[in-house]
């Protein structure tokens, strides 16, 4: 049995075209056609604040405006096929399950209880700045008093694999999310997957 933590924009929930859209009406942009949106596929969302010419500033503003808008969004926002069936099932084998999200609780709760994913996290951390997850990390694993080599951090973004690899966590990386695969390969994660069948099968092997 482990303790597995997932990041939860990007991981658990497919928020890429709500993010997208927050960040170009921002910027007086038209809504993007999807094959538009699709160049953007890969990029993590600072990037794609970037290419819309936001500043850090700005983009802070934005992600704390962005995580309230989201409230009145959230029954639109679906996870990502395949995911919750990872989820029942790593539940069913005695996995205790948690989430450690820059979204606030109250959105990744919303989300869980219309997905009927709620019953099976013991625990969600959220409302965490863009970069404070390892403190987040860290009183996930003392409060929950769980041992380091015991858990693994599973995310999709290069801050996801760059908090856990501060706090010692093994770390694996998912690539449909909001970052690109070399991108995520290059911090040398513990494990890379592709799919939810292949983040499963890593989580089997260890």
């Amino acid at each position: 049995m482990a303790a597995i933590i997932f990041d939860f924009d990007g991981t658990i929930a497919d928020s890429f075209d709500y993010v997208v859209d927050l960040l170009a009406t921002a910027a007086g942009r038209e809504p993007l056609t999807p094959d538009q949106q699709a160049e953007l596929r890969g990029l993590s969302m600072a990037a794609i604040g970037r290419q819309f010419g936001h500043s850090w500033p700005r983009l802070f503003w934005l992600f704390v405006k962005g995580r309230k808008r989201m409230t009145s969004s959230i029954s639109h926002i679906k996870p990502f096929v395949g995911m919750p069936e990872l989820i029942e099932k790593l539940h069913a084998e005695g996995h205790e399950l948690f989430i450690v999200s820059t979204n606030t609780v109250r959105n990744v709760r919303t989300f869980l209880r219309q997905q009927d994913l709620h019953k099976y996290f013991l625990e969600i951390y959220g409302g965490v700045g863009l970069f404070s997850k390892a403190p987040a990390l860290r009183k996930l694993l003392r409060e929950q008093h769980i041992e380091k080599d015991s858990a693994i951090y599973i995310g999709d973004e290069l801050r996801d694999i760059e908090a856990a690899q501060s706090v010692g966590l093994r770390v694996i990386g998912v690539s449909w999310g909001f970052a690109r695969t070399s991108d995520l390969s290059g911090r040398q994660p513990f494990g890379l997957a592709d799919t939810p069948a292949e983040l499963l099968k890593l989580l089997e092997e260890i």
